[in-house]
């Protein structure tokens, strides 16, 4: 697993009083062992290398780096392709906003993965170029394998620019939110459920916690509207024109996510208001039954305290069966407390 986690108002501090585009990594853990692969393939052929390697411009290529802990090989890769000190800046601070960067050479997206099969919550950064695809990520995952499985086979994807697989790699992430939602928007009806059928089997520190992983969701795919508006509106020489249509469709995707983020975010402050409504009946009920038990021992209380004054005379005191006049005394004055608060339904 990975190192323990740091503040990071401390990780912040590392930059402190650095020009910009200084290259220093900046996250809340230790930076992973960098891993460098190169997939290089056009139309009937496809082929995956360790480390860089460069390809002849009939040839596709994507670098897939994760793990940041080699900058010195990172910036040297990103410099083959002409990238800027200020995007790799934005790379090795791994607390970035989702973002759209657009440049004369090339443009950079910056996304989230979710957690995912012991894998934690990681910054993704892609840039695309003519003809190439740079994706750096902060640790190994298994996010791409999919589209590694259509290039490797005669698929449509394999026949297509880099722009088309900048919208595949794209499209993979969009749908872990859509999986991560449906999962959430689950669990948010089952809590939903169970605080208004059986309150006491769940608490507010779980009803707290399914509305933080909504709020981080719903972070992650508000900007991402602002990106792929940005993507479709705006004319790019490295998007071609079928994969602008095919970004319409996950944008509509992201739509979705952040109605259904702002929904679920609503639901679950409903069921806590309910949830403490119900604890606020049960304190109720709780106090009524006390209430009820104390004012039955009022009279009772009188008539023990009544026959424990200490005067010369008193009436019964002297009879055998005084005690036991006293006490069925005192039953019925229970009895016929309890009746009245039944018929008076308070009870």
């Amino acid at each position: 697993m990975h190192e323990k986690k740091v503040s990071l108002p401390y990780a912040h501090k590392k930059k402190e009083g650095l020009a910009a585009g200084s290259l220093i990594y900046v996250g809340d853990t230790q930076p992973q062992q960098t891993s460098i692969r190169t997939h290089i393939y056009h139309a009937g052929s496809y082929r995956v290398e360790q480390g860089y390697t460069r390809a002849d411009k009939q040839h596709v290529l994507w670098v897939e780096i994760t793990g940041l802990e080699d900058i010195q090989a990172i910036v040297q890769i990103a410099k083959e392709f002409q990238i800027a000190n200020l995007s790799l800046e934005d790379v090795f601070s791994t607390d970035q906003r989702l973002k759209l960067d657009q440049y004369d050479s090339y443009l950079s997206v910056t996304l989230r993965i979710l957690a995912h099969q012991g894998t934690q919550e990681q910054q993704l950064t892609l840039f695309l170029g003519d003809g190439w695809v740079l994706s750096i990520a902060e640790y190994n995952h298994q996010s791409f394998d999919a589209v590694i499985r259509q290039l490797s086979s005669a698929t449509k994807l394999q026949g297509t620019g880099s722009s088309a697989l900048l919208h595949a790699l794209i499209d993979r992430v969009v749908d872990q939110y859509l999986v991560e939602a449906d999962e959430l928007e689950l669990k948010t009806e089952n809590l939903e459920e169970l605080v208004i059928t059986n309150p006491q089997e769940t608490s507010a520190s779980v009803i707290h916690q399914q509305k933080t992983d909504i709020l981080t969701l719903r972070r992650m795919t508000n900007p991402l509207r602002e990106i792929l508006t940005t993507l479709i509106r705006t004319e790019n020489p490295f998007l071609d024109r079928n994969t602008t249509f095919l970004l319409r469709d996950v944008y509509d995707h992201a739509l979705w996510l952040a109605e259904e983020c702002d929904m679920m975010r609503e639901t679950v402050s409903g069921i806590m208001e309910v949830y403490l409504s119900s604890l606020d009946i049960k304190m109720n009920a709780i106090m009524k039954v006390l209430t009820i038990i104390s004012t039955i021992f009022i009279p009772l209380t009188f008539l023990t305290g009544l026959y424990g004054m200490n005067f010369s005379y008193m009436p019964l005191t002297d009879a055998y069966w005084g005690f036991f006049a006293i006490l069925v005394c005192c039953i019925l004055v229970v009895c016929g407390m309890a009746i009245y608060f039944r018929r008076k339904k308070w009870w």
